[in-house]
């Protein structure tokens, strides 16, 4: 440690410089407290330590004097006060003042110095690492708050139609309330990014946001992939946390949750029920609070109808059920998701330039069906970006399936349909047809395919073929 002895009388600089320099430390002495301020002023030669007599003589600036104005200069300097007999009252105003320690001139004076260097040392090692664990700590904050705004970026959601911000208008308002949400639409609609959504409107936004694709993992890893493991769970296995108890205090996204099976299903049903459950292989209950958000892009009604997803799990987790638009029932977004991903494309590829995308080409994805929806059209752009060689993205360059011919009216000279060709007229009269008997049988599926002479199965194609779901009131 680097020590400065402020004191007046030669015999004790030399004396303790002497004790304190065989115990490693270094040591100058001063005998004035002004020459011991200006070398503190001094920001790049600073001491650690200042032993600092109260006394030096008439006409001198005394030790109190010069600890306020050390303390000024250096409010985390440490000083350990010298007192004469007599001057216990002096010392006790110093230590008022922020001295770390005093210790009277006597027959013992080394010993006791020591004693008390060995403490402030002590002191200031523990402040230094409370400063470092302070500074990671905001470095820490700091790293966050980036990766936070990253996910935001990650997880933003492009476009102004009708379809879309009722979807985000029925998000907002389950971000609010603590209790499951299902998401449900077609592959590629954006439920992650929806229930991120949810997740970062909600009071839990600081917290952890855990996702799990449970279509992803085996059935036999998923109850340790959820709940965790103990170590040697299985032969060499470690311990491992579950996502439950990652995400404790924030949101748990369980994707495709219907590929399930029937038996983990009624495993998760409790823990979503009473938020506690037990690692694989241990015996300790342990209790979360997490907000759960499902989301499937399956038929659930004809899965709880087939014994294959269970009801009262069903339930539970549709506290709230947001339906995601198709992105055919969104096409005004296209331009502006195009833009989206032609720059993060350029953002995440070296040598990618962002190109516009021509007119024509906007035309051509605008008259696409996506039945991969908006995760389609965003390998679609990303493709045409690789592929296009000019100043734009033209339509050559989109690898999309080319339109199939219609036969309509100027192939066959019969105007009779008007702009519809006779597939377009078939589909809108099979349409009308089956709403007037969902409509008929307050939107029972099962009772609209027995008005209507359909299996149950043909019905549910035409009710995904037309999208009818978008359309119950």
């Amino acid at each position: 440690m680097n020590i400065l002895i402020v004191d007046d009388q030669r015999e004790t600089c030399d004396f303790l410089s002497g004790v304190l320099s065989r115990e490693g430390h270094q040591v100058q002495c001063l005998a004035e407290a002004e020459a011991a301020l200006q070398r503190l002023a001094k920001r790049d030669s600073r001491p650690e330590l200042v032993v600092l007599d109260l006394d030096f003589g008439p006409g001198k600036m005394n030790g109190v004097e010069a600890l306020e104005k050390m303390k000024a200069l250096d409010r985390d300097l440490e000083v350990l006060i010298l007192t004469g007999k007599g001057s216990i009252e002096a010392a006790v105003k110093a230590m008022r003042l922020g001295a770390a320690d005093f210790v009277e001139k006597d027959l013992y004076i080394g010993d006791r110095v020591s004693a008390a260097v060995g403490r402030i040392a002590g002191h200031i090692q523990a402040l230094a690492e409370k400063k470092a664990l302070e500074s990671e700590r905001r470095a820490l904050l700091k790293e966050r708050d980036y990766f936070r705004e990253r996910m935001r970026e990650r997880y933003n959601i492009v476009g102004d139609s009708a379809a879309l911000i009722k979807a985000l208008e029925l998000a907002k308002q389950a971000a609010r309330l603590p209790r499951p949400v299902l998401l449900r639409g077609e592959r590629g609609t954006g439920k992650e990014l929806f229930a991120a959504a949810i997740h970062h409107e909600s009071p839990r936004a600081d917290r952890p946001f855990v996702v799990v694709n449970c279509a992803a993992i085996a059935e036999g890893l998923l109850e340790c992939e959820l709940f965790g493991q103990e170590e040697n769970a299985f032969d060499g296995a470690p311990f491992k946390l579950g996502r439950f108890e990652i995400a404790d205090h924030g949101t748990l996204f369980l994707d495709e949750v219907a590929n399930m099976s029937l038996d983990f299903q009624a495993k998760i049903l409790r823990v979503i029920e009473y938020q506690d459950f037990e690692r694989v292989q241990g015996t300790e209950r342990i209790s979360v609070d997490v907000r759960i958000i499902a989301a499937t892009n399956s038929e659930l009604e004809q899965a709880m109808d087939e014994g294959r997803f269970r009801l009262d799990l069903y339930d539970r987790i549709a506290f709230q059920t947001i339906w995601l638009p198709p992105l055919r029932q969104r096409r005004e977004d296209i331009p502006a998701l195009c833009d989206h991903f032609v720059q993060r494309f350029a953002e995440e590829v070296p040598g990618i330039e962002p190109l516009e995308v021509s007119p024509e080409a906007l035309d051509r994805l605008a008259h696409y069906d996506w039945p991969g929806n908006v995760r389609e059209l965003k390998n679609v752009i990303e493709a045409a970006l690789t592929r296009a060689t000019g100043d734009l993205i033209r339509p050559e360059d989109l690898p999309l399936p080319e339109p199939k011919a219609v036969p309509g009216a100027v192939q066959s000279g019969f105007t009779g349909l008007g702009s519809q060709a006779f597939p377009g007229q078939v589909a809108q009269f099979e349409k009308s047809l089956l709403l007037e008997a969902l409509n008929a049988c307050r939107w029972n599926q099962k009772e609209a395919a027995h008005a209507l002479g359909l299996k149950y199965d043909q019905l549910r194609h035409l009710y995904r073929k037309y999208d009818l779901g978008a359309l119950k009131p």
